[in-house]
């Protein structure tokens, strides 16, 4: 599948990193990448559904991103990102 990331998404994302310690810039860009690499891969079976089945909330310590599956074009769209430290 392919992943895409709404500008909303990533806006938040960058929030994140700027706000993090410099220690954990890095356990946040290799959790981008594990998050993206398990999206195309099986997001049907990731974190948990949301308001319809498609849609879904996953927990990537210490990440959590929602995300929709559109099985027609074979994509996954990250709609929203948090961080889970404070």
């Amino acid at each position: 599948m392919w992943v895409e990331w709404k500008e909303s998404a990533l806006d938040e994302l960058a929030d994140i990193y700027v706000a993090a310690d410099p220690a954990d810039r890095d356990e946040i860009e290799r959790t981008v990448e594990q998050i993206n690499a398990a999206l195309a891969a099986n997001p049907q079976f990731l974190g948990e559904s949301r308001a319809t089945p498609n849609q879904r909330a996953w927990l990537s310590d210490p990440l959590t991103v929602t995300f929709q599956i559109i099985p027609a074009d074979g994509t996954v769209i990250v709609h929203h990102v948090a961080h889970r430290r404070p």
